[in-house]
């Protein structure tokens, strides 16, 4: 039985100088064995959710369909309100299919007006194997912009707005995936978004264009280990303001249900 490896950083400098901003923590875990990605998961909340938030993502990271973690790693950071950024959720549209050769056929037509480098992204998505992050693609040059491609770059510091306490239990890979593609979607440099989950149990997709939401079901066959997330970017776009704001930037999203 692998080794259990817990660390948790609570990060909160500005605790003392700024006590009535420090309301909402980020709450991240990453899992991994044999140095593989197992797991992650993240949320935005306050500070007496922090200790079950924190129970509940490493009860997720030991009961993962990929297999049980040896390292699970949670990190908790004290976060501004003000620094927070409030963006709406994007329209989820459901897309009819049966086979994953539909899916692409559809993945193509959606990323036609965007890039004429759709196969690119289509192969680079559909077969990619144990990336803990995005691809960044030129939509002009479909080629990678990343500075690891190995790593990719990794979405964090987001939630829905008025998460409850009952969404920190579990895993709900639609609402999650609706949370972080609307996280992409507010940055005026990505396109359009294609993700193809690389959980062997998790058969739907999506792509995201604008503020449209196409939700693919049985975009693989089940039992696949195959799948990765692309971002297709704007020619000329700020590389490196780009991965800040995906990696680094506390975002909330709204869902009408919340107004």
């Amino acid at each position: 039985m692998g080794r259990w490896l817990s660390s948790l950083f609570l990060n909160s400098v500005q605790r003392v100088r700024y006590p009535r901003l420090m309301n909402y923590f980020s709450v991240r875990m990453r899992a991994d064995s044999s140095g593989q990605h197992i797991s992650g998961a993240e949320r935005i909340v306050r500070s007496h959710e922090v200790p079950a938030v924190c129970a509940a993502l490493s009860e997720r990271a030991m009961t993962h369909p990929k297999g049980m973690a040896e390292n699970v790693f949670i990190t908790v950071e004290a976060l501004d309100e003000s620094d927070i950024l409030r963006v709406p959720s994007v329209g989820v549209q459901e897309e009819v299919m049966q086979r994953p050769s539909q899916a692409r056929g559809i993945i193509e037509e959606l990323l036609r007006p965007m890039t004429a480098h759709s196969q690119i992204v289509i192969e680079e998505t559909f077969t990619a194997r144990n990336m803990r992050g995005a691809m960044l693609i030129a939509a002009d040059t479909g080629v990678r912009c990343e500075p690891d491609v190995q790593r990719g770059v990794r979405v964090s510091h987001m939630d829905a707005h008025n998460a409850k306490e009952a969404d920190f239990t579990g895993k709900d890979a639609a609402h999650e995936a609706i949370v972080l593609a609307s996280k992409v979607a507010a940055h005026p440099d990505v396109l359009a978004e294609v993700c193809v989950s690389d959980d062997p149990a998790y058969t739907t997709g999506y792509v995201c264009i604008g503020d449209t939401y196409h939700r693919l079901p049985h975009i693989k066959e089940p039992g696949s280990d195959e799948g990765a997330r692309a971002f297709i970017i704007k020619p000329g776009a700020d590389i490196e303001a780009l991965i800040d704001y995906l990696e680094n930037r506390a975002v909330l999203v709204d869902f009408e249900a919340d107004e």
